[in-house]
């Protein structure tokens, strides 16, 4: 994933432009009251969206945290004192998978042992810092887990039946999927970092009938309207999708999920990933953006 991630950045640059200077002024935004000795970057990944500019002088220390392996090297030539954590933060995806892969059942069973995947939410990676920077990860969560399932189901059921029955095991994934994001929300609680800010998917949305081409920019044929709402150009055929399956970002769930902290400020805007015409899809994505700073409510 994190080449592929690193291949679409470079291959479809004029699209991704906006979205990588939106994510760099958020976290400019961010730096002008968030301040310490160390700096926590979860899904710090290439470092492709990450601010070194405005981040860097504001703390003394960095915890660079990701799955890939292929990071390390390329997080040698920040110019400051960090730490590299590799691993991956739900702390139980392997063992999901290796109880799925360990059974052998067949499909309605199978698909019983999918839902009932919950994880804990104290195995989530958590570590203690004066900040914490989510940086695009919590909506890829579920998307792991559900390439996960998808292939193991593949090869164990055969690639016809898992077309056939998609919305069946989909709906499968909800309940684990769901958990991801709330065990994620767990370790930001437990971080006590007094500043905090999640960047993540919102929405996608898929659609046909306008081609790009890769080295010209032009604008999606969707907006997202001052009203919250999507807005399509004439005749575009367009479907939308949550990116968090059954969790919504509003004060209502930092409140439940979150009760330290309090959102200061949030911000969302339109990432043109896959224009059609540029891959080889039948169909182009742009996904809505969000992010959301909090801080620590003091005793």
């Amino acid at each position: 994933m994190g080449l592929g991630i690193e291949n679409r950045a470079r291959t479809l640059a004029p699209f991704w432009a906006e979205h990588l200077n939106r994510t760099r002024t958020a976290q400019a935004r961010w730096a002008q009251r968030a301040s310490g000795e160390w700096l926590t970057v979860l899904g710090a990944g290439r470092l492709l969206d990450f601010n070194r500019l405005a981040l860097l002088p504001r703390f003394a220390k960095l915890r660079l945290v990701d799955a890939d392996p292929v990071c390390q090297a390329l997080w040698k030539g920040v110019p400051k004192l960090y730490e590299a954590v590799c691993l991956d933060i739900t702390g139980c995806l392997d063992q999901w998978m290796r109880t799925l892969r360990g059974t052998g059942k067949p499909w309605q069973q199978t698909l019983q042992i999918i839902r009932n995947q919950r994880a804990p939410v104290e195995v989530a990676y958590s570590q203690q810092g004066d900040a914490l920077l989510s940086l695009n990860i919590l909506s890829q969560l579920q998307i792991v887990w559900q390439e996960a399932v998808e292939d193991y189901l593949e090869r164990r059921f055969g690639k016809k039946l898992v077309e056939r029955n998609e919305a069946e095991w989909l709906e499968a994934l909800r309940p684990g999927g769901q958990a991801l994001v709330v065990q994620h929300f767990a370790a930001v609680e437990r971080s006590k970092a007094a500043y905090v800010l999640l960047i993540t998917d919102l929405e996608y949305l898929e659609y046909q009938g306008v081609v790009f081409q890769q080295e010209h920019w032009a604008p999606p044929p969707v907006e997202w309207t001052a009203a919250g709402g999507w807005k399509a150009e004439v005749d575009l055929v367009w479907q939308r999708s949550p990116a968090l399956e059954g969790v919504e970002l509003t004060e209502e769930t930092f409140a439940r999920w979150l009760p330290s902290y309090r959102l200061v400020w949030q911000e969302s805007w339109l990432w043109h990933i896959a224009p059609q015409g540029t891959e080889n899809t039948p169909y182009g994505t742009v996904h809505r953006v969000g992010a959301f700073a909090l801080e620590a409510v003091l005793p």
